[in-house]
């Protein structure tokens, strides 16, 4: 194993251990001015209760962190009345000295990894960073926790990293790809996982061992591979189009296509409709697909810009007895869109492909977003 390089730890979120670069004033007051305004307004709602963390990382190098809050209602009928949500920024800051291009949340720990080459990390409980990682070479490019116990991160030097999050010592360092990682995704048992590259393959790794266990030409560049919930099926995103492989013999099984390029992709285990697939795309729009029937059963259409990432949470808002599934939406233009997916399912009409134009919530960033990640609050 190459030596790895030591973590540089830093508590001090306004410096970088190394390439240090000044973020333009002029973007960070607008930021600023529009963190107050939002404050001010916050002072004169009702009260509410704080649910969940959305973290987004922007291309101008800042990291938001914006709570989640219930706003309390006597009403506990969806049908009579929609719960009421409410947005309040927690936190604001140039986290990295380059863009901001993969941000994921492990149980208190948050990871960001940017184009510095850099990975920071954050405890979400104690509102404080603990530390770098410098082990890449390259722009980070995929970050993915595995429980509270191991991370996994890719890069643009075609490494994979497997770090484990009790000591955040570099446990294995994986190289086969030729190009770039794009994407990396663990499967649910934690045993293995896949990645797809700039050079046109997917590979399968043994994370037990750290070894290679297979490599597959796709004949295109894979952007993105997830698995689906059950782990026997996984994704593989390209351009304007999305193939379904079963993970037993490899073959395809169902096939999505677009006019558009798709950008993001998330699975969604529904009790009765089985896997969906929810993509984001450069038209603007969030699709929700019924893998097993291959149609499109949803469109939210809320967005004036492409949709740069999602991300799901089950949530319980105060005075409900069941959980909705919320889904979170951003764009390049820097809005933040929460939508609610059992909206879906309680469609009495049964009309095919819903579209759906008004979000539960909506948040303006004023920044160029690029990530997007979701965790339950820590209250105090």
């Amino acid at each position: 194993m190459p030596k790895q390089k030591r973590t540089s730890k830093n508590f001090d979120t306004n410096e970088s251990p190394s390439k240090k670069k000044a973020i333009d004033k002029e973007s960070t007051s607008e930021i600023d001015n529009n963190l107050t305004s939002q404050i001010q307004e916050n002072l004169i709602i009702k009260e509410s209760i704080e649910d969940f963390l959305i973290v987004v990382g922007s291309y101008e190098r800042i990291l938001y962190g914006i709570n989640g809050c219930w706003v309390k209602s006597d009403q506990n009928d969806f049908d009579k009345c929609k719960p009421s949500l409410r947005f309040d920024p927690t936190f604001i800051f140039p986290a990295h000295i380059g863009c901001i291009k993969a941000v994921a949340v492990g149980s208190r720990y948050l990871a960001s990894g940017s184009t510095d080459e850099i990975i920071k990390l954050y405890d979400i409980k104690k509102r404080k960073e603990i530390g770098s990682l410098l082990q890449h070479d390259g722009s980070i490019t995929t970050i993915q926790f595995y429980n509270k116990t191991h991370m996994i991160s890719g890069s643009e030097d075609g490494t994979l990293c497997i770090w484990r999050t009790k000591d955040w010592e570099c446990l294995k360092i994986l190289k086969g790809h030729k190009g770039r990682v794009n994407s990396v995704d663990i499967h649910p048992s934690g045993k293995i996982a896949l990645s797809v590259s700039s050079d046109k393959t997917v590979r399968l790794w043994n994370l037990l061992t750290g070894r290679k266990a297979s490599a597959n030409k796709l004949g295109r560049e894979g952007e993105m591979v997830i698995w689906n919930p059950s782990g026997d099926h996984y994704a593989i995103l390209m351009g304007q189009e999305i193939e379904i492989y079963n993970t037993t013999d490899g073959q395809v099984t169902q096939k999505f296509q677009l006019n558009s390029r798709y950008l993001c992709m998330r699975y969604f285990a529904h009790d009765t409709l089985g896997d969906l697939l929810i993509t984001g795309s450069e038209d603007k729009s969030v699709r929700v697909y019924n893998v097993k029937y291959g149609d499109c059963i949803a469109t939210y259409m809320g967005h004036k810009s492409r949709i740069k990432d999602i991300s799901i949470i089950c949530s319980i808002p105060p005075t409900y007895s069941t959980p909705f599934s919320l889904l979170t939406s951003i764009s390049s233009d820097g809005m933040i869109n929460v939508w609610i997916l059992d909206e879906i399912w309680s469609n009495k009409e049964q009309t095919p492909n819903v579209i759906i134009t008004t979000p539960l919530a909506s948040y303006d960033t004023k920044s160029r977003l690029t990530c997007v990640a979701l965790s339950q609050a820590f209250n105090d």
